[in-house]
């Protein structure tokens, strides 16, 4: 754990270490995982130690200015178009050598208020093209979406503890419940009108269904729904396909 103003690249060391040393993976079996992080982490000291300690890596890499003076180095004609008149992907021109051979590409975008912005991304699956390493990349803002919805579904902001063990405790038992409502969401609900709900739209309007469970000897033998309820009728079918595939507990 970390003060909330701490800077990104500084906690990337330790991860990666804390990371070896409880999976234990060969390297064959490292070589197999991306880290894949954006340019808080993408310091060259941060890419060199993944590298030489056998990760794949995609990260954008670290340095406003660096990625400018890249950028520029680039010919007009040497641009590969990502989406029309916004977003183009490049090789590098002269690029940094690390601890392994890796894919060095410069990328340009245009803001919604028509500003260019330039960055470069770093990848050592050399087998992808230029658009499936930006692809790749791109794939990261799905984590930040599941984070968000932590933080608002789960309240995972609003709830502090004054010790740091209860706050760790704290912690993981909110990545518990994460994982629980990945799971519920393809257990329950894989089609019908709830497949598409996100954390907090689950937790505030499905889970929060009114309703009983009774018991005979310590069985559960019924549960009884608010009938009213908007969700009630797909939440009675989601428990339905629950109880089918793990049995009535």
């Amino acid at each position: 754990m970390y003060p909330g103003n701490q800077h990104s690249s500084p906690t990337y060391l330790p991860l990666v270490r804390a990371l070896d040393a409880y999976l234990g993976l060969a390297r064959s079996s490292k070589l197999l995982i991306i880290l894949r992080s954006d340019s808080g982490f993408g310091a060259d000291a941060n890419i060199n130690y993944a590298l030489r300690h056998g990760w794949q890596i995609v990260t954008k890499g670290s340095g406003g200015r660096c990625s400018a003076a890249v950028v520029r180095q680039v010919g007009a004609d040497a641009w590969y178009e990502l989406r029309a008149n916004d977003r183009w992907v490049a090789q590098a021109i002269d690029p940094p050598s690390y601890a392994r051979p890796v894919q060095y590409l410069a990328l340009r975008w245009r803001t919604q208020a028509g500003e260019l912005r330039y960055a470069t991304v770093i990848c050592s699956v050399l087998e992808w093209s230029m658009a499936e390493v930006i692809a790749q990349y791109d794939a990261r803002g799905a984590c930040e979406t599941e984070i968000q919805a932590d933080k608002g579904g789960l309240k995972l902001c609003q709830r502090r503890k004054k010790q740091q063990a209860a706050q760790e405790a704290l912690i993981l038992l909110t990545d518990l419940a994460h994982n629980l409502l990945a799971w519920m969401a393809e257990w329950m609900f894989a089609d019908g009108p709830l497949a598409a709900v996100g954390t907090t739209q689950l937790i505030e309007d499905v889970l929060a269904l009114p309703g009983h469970l009774i018991f005979q000897r310590d069985r559960l033998v019924e549960v009884q729904l608010n009938a009213r309820h908007p969700y009630a009728t797909d939440v009675a079918c989601g428990l339905e396909r629950l109880l089918q595939r793990f049995g009535c507990p």
